[in-house]
């Protein structure tokens, strides 16, 4: 792990090993000796460890993960793969030893060229090997980022998600009781509850923010998720640009002209990959400090059967001999440390992967349209639930029975429901099986799809066996951590979801909305 050391303006100007393992240690002793307390640029002061202390700073400043691979001074040529991640104000890095294997490709390398210097005919064997080699290390650092950054995503979001659910709720419940309040007591009252009322609704807000953060890292976990499906084009670009406006802000203004245009078929995960390396790309091409002369225009439409997205931009633009390269893996006109030169040609594999196509189109002065073109989808996605009709049907008091081992979310649902509805509230999968087994009288059930006794998933099973009634009023409340048991159950048991945190009217509104129990 390494710590940032900045300067009185605040850029990165070193970074300290501030912890090492025992494997890193072994594995760096016989190089640099113990490296904790120690400074990068004093311990390495060569060029080259300058060239890697700009990668190294690139990753604290942009947050994007980064795989390097680095060669060691020493009597005997090694070489490490390193896996950059940004950590608080800092770096964690995994190193791997692949000394044996860079040995062997340099030996194959040799073998290589001297077989194309005594037999030209081999001249095109040779081209393709060195293409498979250049696929192959475009996979490896594609996967080791992806992985790194899902991983990473995940967890964040699951953990955040539950306290975010019962913040967002208890704020909703706190403003809408303070509102009532002032509007019952008049206008005194409600003056000295102004700045409160405020301050409740600046953190509604942010917490707000905080949701749709969470919701954006979520979509980046499911990178692994190669499943094609219908994908909302014009969401995958609103989450791409939300990703992509710490670039954007300070070098042009994003202009939308979209279409009316259907779902095409795709990966929501891995075409928001793609649209946010196109809107970073426009970004980077914008000299920065003229807002209001640039512009990253967003255009859909629909053509036949296909649905076609562009992203253009006012940028520098791109020459011919330039325009016909950037496709290719590892071509880059960036700084050396700026990119690797492999972000366009995966995006290119991503789209093609979906049936699709990724062109290009660029003059110098005039900037660049980046187009990508996907076929539409057969499935348009299911209907939105229909609201509740009647006043009676959002008031008529019901029982509802909430399932979660997180203590928060069942205060705030109490809160939520409580004044309407009778809330029963069980802290245990086993102990809400109990309960239902004896009395499944409840109009709506909501239930948290993972706990750590027994899940939301046992629990229907359970269930299906001897009380199947009452699974049609069942609702599974999700934080973001699936497992692969879970994505199946999802797909194959057709029982409504919301994703933590959630609104309070929508709680309201799958209650007002619950089928009726038998008998009544």
């Amino acid at each position: 792990m390494l710590r940032a050391l900045r300067d009185d303006a605040g850029a990165i100007a070193d970074f300290e090993w501030v912890f090492a393992n025992a494997s890193a240690d072994r594995l760096l002793a016989r190089f640099s000796g113990p490296l904790v307390g120690r400074r990068m640029l004093e311990t390495f002061p060569s060029p080259r460890a300058r060239a890697y202390f700009t990668v190294y700073r690139q990753v604290v400043d942009q947050g994007q993960p980064c795989v390097l691979e680095v060669s060691l001074p020493g009597e005997q040529e090694a070489w490490l793969r390193v896996t950059l991640t940004r950590f608080q104000d800092g770096l964690v890095a995994r190193l791997q030893d692949i000394s044996p294997s860079k040995r062997s490709e340099r030996e194959r390398d040799s073998l290589l060229v001297r077989a194309h210097t005594e037999r030209r005919e081999a001249e095109a064997l040779v081209r393709q090997q060195a293409g498979e080699l250049s696929a192959a290390r475009e996979k490896l650092v594609q996967t080791e980022r992806l992985s790194v950054a899902g991983q990473l995503a995940a967890g964040v979001g699951h953990e955040i998600n539950n306290p975010l659910a019962f913040v967002t709720g208890n704020l909703h419940v706190a403003l809408e009781q303070l509102t009532g309040v002032a509007r019952e007591l008049g206008p005194p009252v409600a003056e000295r509850l102004r700045e409160t009322v405020q301050a409740l609704e600046d953190a509604r807000r942010g917490a707000e923010r905080i949701r749709t953060i969470v919701k954006d890292l979520r979509t980046l976990a499911r990178t692994d998720d190669t499943r094609l499906g219908p994908v909302d084009v014009h969401a995958a670009l609103e989450f791409s640009v939300s990703l992509a406006m710490p670039h954007l802000r300070h070098r042009a203004r994003v202009e939308r002209h979209y279409g009316a245009v259907p779902r095409v078929r795709a990966n929501e995960a891995r075409l928001g990959q793609v649209f946010l390396n196109l809107l970073v790309n426009a970004a980077q091409a914008i000299p920065e400090g003229n807002v209001a002369g640039h512009r990253v225009v967003l255009v859909t439409r629909r053509e036949e059967e296909r649905v076609v997205v562009e992203v253009r931009d006012s940028g520098v633009g791109m020459g011919p001999e330039v325009l016909a390269r950037i496709f290719e893996p590892f071509f880059t006109t960036k700084a050396q440390g700026d990119g690797l030169g492999l972000g366009l040609s995966i995006c290119l594999g991503i789209i093609h992967s979906m049936g699709g196509e990724l062109k290009a189109e660029s003059e110098p002065g005039r900037g660049s349209t980046f187009r990508v073109t996907l076929p539409v989808s057969e499935e348009q996605g299911a209907p939105a639930s229909a609201p509740a009709h009647t006043v009676a049907d959002v008031q008529a008091r019901k029982r509802v029975l909430v399932i979660d081992d997180e203590p928060g979310i069942g205060s705030v649902m109490k809160r939520i429901l409580g004044r309407v509805h009778e809330v029963t509230v069980v802290q245990s999968g086993r102990e809400a099986l109990a309960l239902l087994e004896k009395d499944d009288g409840f109009d709506r059930v909501f239930c948290d799809l993972m706990m750590a006794d027994l899940t939301g998933m046992d629990l229907h099973a359970r269930l299906a066996e001897r009380h199947s009634a009452c699974l049609s009023r069942f609702v599974f409340m999700t934080g973001g951590g699936f497992t692969t048991r879970a994505r199946e159950f999802l797909k194959e048991v057709s029982v409504p979801r919301i994703d933590k945190p959630f609104e309070a009217e929508v709680i309201r509104a799958l209650v007002a909305q619950a089928p009726p129990r038998r008998g009544t």
